[in-house]
């Protein structure tokens, strides 16, 4: 991937220490390369001098040493204040190095940022992140989603700090961003003023641009609403289908609920009445779709009396929360939206082919839709010591009752045909990256059961303190001391071998004792495993075993990643339980989503080539888009505010993906089949992003 980097000197330069210290880096000293476009420019936005950087497609690394003086003790948050005035959203890679590693362009840890477009930003990094224990950043006003990757560092390690933008390419993608400072400080930066501008506008809209299909008063809303449920009031499945959405041509034995069936050649779902089913659903169908406004209340043109007709539009939990996608709603139905909703969506689901309510979806149009739906257990509750991550003490007696507590979840619905199978998780964080977790419980002294059968398996391993030392190149006086050890890096390449067979050991008690106890609770559905972000390792490949289905999450282009060995070595047929394409071009929205169109065309043909030429593989049993509506401008809990839904903020559907999903639904079985070719076409060119 093409990216341009900015290395930042830590120069001493240190303002009279107070209460609040705040040490500046300085942008007059910072190493940019003349490769890439930049100059200090006055900003009428911050009225001062600023660095302007204009990305490009050139990769330009720099390397600065780090500054000896910084006292990391007093330091909690590293600030960047930006402004962009793209139209898309700006993605700023927060880079750190440690000391003693090759700085071969891959750093320690990362952390990217994204923040939103024509709007004065304070981009908040907390230096406590920098234990790699959390992957998503806390909300800050004006700024969206952060994740971070990579491993420990501690503050005294680092040799030097970098920042990436993104996305670049001509001739749409041309990153503009005004840097006027970038700081440490030991306290959070006092909040901007309100801009000129709003931001939002009463129906939950860029007020920043124009684009067709937007809403300007309540008429039109109201207009284009009703058109849309008129158009679906007689919507139902073809006539080849059965009443759960299987295909009627090719019938199995049939069990009363789902099951998986390979017929020699692929691999299918079987519904309740024995008919061949692939599984086409959208995630996220709910009449809700709010995001955070917490210090934000200056973006917003409209904030209606909570005591009023609109009051349940605000969540106040810790992050206050506003949603216009359910206030549209209230000013087309009033009083009556939610049962509107709830009799118009499975209707439109049923027009545009969708046999599948998937995961995160509303219980009520789970229960009445009348359609297949999917079981998502809730919170599996912490351990009292967790190991690394949300990665469990595994062998701790408590582990077992926690995994059988959970799996109880599932006794209520279990004689319903209706539900497919139920999924034990969802992107675990400790499978983000390739991680060693057996390794990572040794960066502290904490104790745990785990910890301990490492210890036992060691001591059967070899034959005495003695061999082991030699092994590890360790002077301990007993095995058993080294449960007090911590390591920055592997003692020995014995020693890395040990720690990556007891993580196998680990990952396979984690899966095996879920799968034991929720079979135990529910013998009728279907495992559907858990929902990986990433299959790293070819032991999550193998664990497999213990899922009737192996599912991922998938954002790749423009096909699905590579299916074929995952279903070999698991064993297992494939569900991509979340994919999407988005635009920040020619919508309402900046944000693209994780894959990205030039357009609403394309990201329609998008939808086509990525499912089915996915349908075609033998392994795979269906495709769930994430989500069903376009997310908050200003962003959910973690700050995504993606246009991949196939509504907008004002529940209207995207007609273009709308009829590229009935065409795909449609053709899904004869494609499976060998009948029909799945869709080609050839797109136009996208910026690369990193894959977070």
């Amino acid at each position: 991937m093409k990216k341009i980097t900015i290395l930042f000197l830590f120069f001493a330069v240190m303002s009279n220490v107070n209460a609040q210290s705040r040490q500046d880096f300085d942008l007059q000293q910072a190493a940019v390369s003349s490769t890439i476009k930049h100059e200090t420019i006055r900003s009428d936005i911050f009225d001062k001098e600023v660095l302007l950087i204009q990305a490009d497609e050139k990769n330009s690394v720099l390397n600065l040493p780090m500054n000896k003086s910084i006292d990391w003790h007093k330091m909690k948050y590293l600030v960047c204040e930006v402004y962009h005035p793209n139209e898309h959203t700006a993605m700023l890679n927060l880079q750190f190095f440690r000391k003693g590693e090759p700085q071969n362009g891959h750093p320690w840890l990362r952390c990217y940022i994204t923040v939103l477009p024509k709007l004065k930003t304070q981009m908040i990094f907390p230096l406590s992140y920098l234990d790699a224990q959390e992957l998503y950043l806390p909300r800050y006003p004006r700024q969206l989603k952060g994740v971070c990757t990579g491993n420990r560092l501690d503050p005294e390690d680092i040799e030097s700090i970098s920042i990436d933008i993104f996305p670049h390419l001509s001739p749409k993608y041309v990153t503009k961003i005004e840097i006027a400072s970038v700081y440490l400080t030991d306290h959070l930066p006092d909040k901007y003023a309100a801009p000129s501008q709003k931001y939002v506008d009463e129906f939950g809209q860029w007020t920043m641009r124009e684009w067709p299909n937007k809403i300007h008063n309540e008429t039109e809303l109201k207009q284009k609403i009703l058109a849309v449920e008129k158009s679906v009031a007689k919507a139902e499945f073809p006539q080849t289908w059965s009443r759960y959405g299987g295909l009627k041509a090719l019938k199995f034995d049939a069990t009363g609920f789902f099951r998986v069936h390979h017929d020699g050649k692929r691999w299918w779902f079987v519904d309740p009445e024995g008919y061949a089913f692939l599984s086409s659903g959208i995630c996220c169908i709910t009449p809700s779709q709010s995001g955070v406004y917490t210090d934000m209340e200056d973006l917003l043109t409209w904030l209606p009396d909570p005591q009023g007709s609109y009051g349940s539009i605000y969540e106040n939990g810790h992050m206050k929360r506003i949603d216009y996608f359910k206030a549209n709603q209230i000013r087309v139905y009033g009083e009556k939206w939610l049962e509107k909703w709830e009799e118009t969506t499975p209707k439109m689901l049923k027009a545009w082919r969708f046999n599948t309510i998937a995961n995160w979806s509303d219980q009520n149009i789970q229960e009445k839709g009348g359609l297949p739906y999917l079981r998502h257990l809730h919170g599996l509750p912490n351990t009292s010591t967790m190991l690394y991550r949300d990665f469990h003490d595994v062998f701790s007696p408590e582990f077992r009752e926690i995994a059988r507590k959970y799996a109880s979840q599932l006794i209520p619905d279990k004689d319903n045909p209706l539900i497919i199978g139920y999924f034990l998780g969802n992107e675990p964080h400790w499978a983000f990256g390739d991680n060693d977790i057996a390794y990572e419980m040794f960066a502290t002294t904490q104790s745990s059961y785990t910890k301990i059968e490492f210890i036992s398996r060691l001591k059967k391993k070899y034959a005495n303190v003695d061999a082991f030392n030699i092994a590890w190149k360790l002077s301990l006086r007993s095995i058993d001391e080294l449960a007090m050890q911590t390591f920055k890096s592997y003692p020995s390449e014995k020693a890395e071998i040990d720690f990556h067979e007891f993580t196998t050991a680990m990952i396979e008690e984690w899966v095996s004792v879920q799968c034991e106890e929720t079979r135990k609770a529910d013998p009728n559905h279907l495992n559907l495993g858990t929902r990986y972000a990433f299959i790293s390792s070819e032991t999550m490949m193998k664990m497999g075993r213990y899922f009737d289905v192996f599912s991922l999450n998938a954002y790749t282009a423009p096909f699905p990643p590579s299916t074929e060995e995952l279903s070999k070595l698991s064993g297992k047929p494939i569900l991509i339980t979340e994919w999407h394409f988005g635009c920040s071009t020619d919508g309402g929205l900046p944000t693209s989503g994780l894959q990205t169109n030039v357009s609403q065309k394309e990201r329609a043909a998008a939808y086509r080539v990525f499912a089915e030429n996915g349908f075609a593989r033998p392994e795979i049993i269906g495709f769930h888009w994430f989500q069903w509506a376009d997310q908050n401008i200003l962003g959910r809990g973690d700050g995504e505010n993606f246009n991949i839904g196939f509504l907008d903020a004002c529940s209207l559907p995207y007609p273009e993906l709308t009829e590229a999903a009935r065409q795909t639904h449609e053709n899904m079985y004869d494609i499976a089949r060998g009948k029909k070719k799945p869709y080609i076409y050839k797109f136009s060119p996208v910026p690369s992003l990193p894959d977070i």
